[in-house]
């Protein structure tokens, strides 16, 4: 005689159903009119921010000897936590130095292109998501940082003007005591204004991302980290030694006369700084959405006492979190907007499920509340 088998019905874990089924996890919770990660829909996470206390130009710096981070922020967005740290250096420009009091005429800034990409100073990211293990970055990492740089300079949040440095000049007097000039600070000092080389220098920015507990897309997190980075960002003073203003080297050339050029040693001041000047006007914030298909074989079967309600065929997830959200979702939306919802930056990538231009409004509309709340932590 055969014995009956008893099939019993298994339960998993939340968590364990969105890794082994998250399509199956997500639409479950959407039929409950929530997400996996138990927000509303169109609900955002609430972000924390703190400069970390690592720059050498913060009066409250763990580290303010031997540290050449400029700017740094710590974000944590639920379980995420984004690390930024900018650094810097000072590099010589091949062109010469023009009064900045003469007014360019119109016909040069036409020439040069007045106000696009070429007057637009931009930042040097490299992405980091530390996964336990060492080795070569990956694509998701390249292409990150490729993003983030394209976006800092076309969006001109950094003109090429705050990047410029201003040397100043070290003299000795008679005691034997040092001090700093720099032109800017005091205009009627001879020995700064004496003091004009016919090359030019400016800042190169440096912008290093670690990114800790990946829990969903990294642009946006990544990309406002960097925003308050550089929001507090100090800028060290250069200065040159006044005995090396005069200093000439003759170079001699082959079948040509000797020819003389000036060599500087460009010196950083360790305790005098200045805030890196950002365009506030181009201040904006990222924020992502994805456009989801409600399945309604998936969803909970309803009583019969129930009553029957025709529920929308597509929604619009704000902040998207978690595996199953990530990894069932392929319509996305990425947008960068100021507190006046200005675009400065839009992504649309189309999977299965369409995106209407009443999603696209609305997810504009959402953004600029998102800004608008960040932006007050500023």
């Amino acid at each position: 005689m055969k014995e009956a088998i008893e099939i019993q019905p298994m339960t998993f874990h939340p968590e364990v159903l969105a890794r082994i089924a998250p399509d199956l996890s997500m639409q479950r919770h959407l039929s409950l009119g929530l997400r996996p990660s138990l927000r509303a829909l169109e609900e955002f996470r609430n972000v924390e921010i703190s400069d970390g206390q690592l720059s050498c130009g913060s009066q409250n710096s763990v580290n303010r000897t031997g540290n050449n981070i400029l700017g740094s922020n710590v974000l944590k967005s639920g379980k995420t936590m984004v690390i930024t740290s900018i650094t810097g250096g000072v590099v010589e420009e091949n062109m010469s130095v023009h009064n900045p009091d003469e007014e360019e005429s119109p016909e040069l800034e036409q020439a040069v292109g007045a106000g696009g990409v070429e007057d637009h100073g931009c930042v040097y990211p490299v992405v980091e998501v530390e996964r336990g293990r060492v080795g070569a970055p990956t694509d998701e990492e390249m292409n990150l940082s490729q993003r983030i740089y394209n976006s800092v300079l076309h969006t001109g949040l950094i003109s090429k003007k705050a990047l410029e440095v201003s040397v100043g000049v070290r003299s000795t007097n008679s005691d034997g005591q040092s001090s700093v000039l720099y032109p800017d600070a005091d205009p009627s000092n001879a020995l700064a204004q004496n003091f004009k080389p016919r090359r030019k220098w400016s800042y190169v920015l440096y912008a290093k991302i670690q990114v800790f507990s990946r829990d969903g897309p990294l642009f946006e997190l990544c990309w406002n980290s960097l925003l308050y980075a550089l929001a507090n960002t100090q800028l060290p003073r250069a200065f040159v030694d006044e005995r090396t203003t005069d200093l000439k080297i003759p170079v001699s050339m082959r079948g040509r006369s000797a020819a003389i050029r000036e060599t500087f040693d460009i010196l950083c001041d360790p305790n005098e700084f200045q805030p890196l000047m950002l365009s506030k006007d181009r201040l904006a914030f990222a924020s992502n959405f994805a456009v989801v298909d409600i399945d309604p074989e998936a969803q909970l079967p309803k009583d019969d006492d129930d009553m029957q309600v025709d529920s929308p065929k597509s929604v619009l997830l704000a902040d998207i979190q978690g595996e199953a959200e990530e990894a069932s979702v392929f319509s996305t939306l990425s947008a960068v907007t100021d507190a006046k919802g200005n675009l400065k930056h839009f992504k649309a990538v189309g999977g299965g499920s369409k995106i209407t231009m009443e999603m696209i409004k609305r997810s504009i509309a959402l953004a600029k509340l998102r800004a608008s709340d960040l932006n007050k932590k500023l």
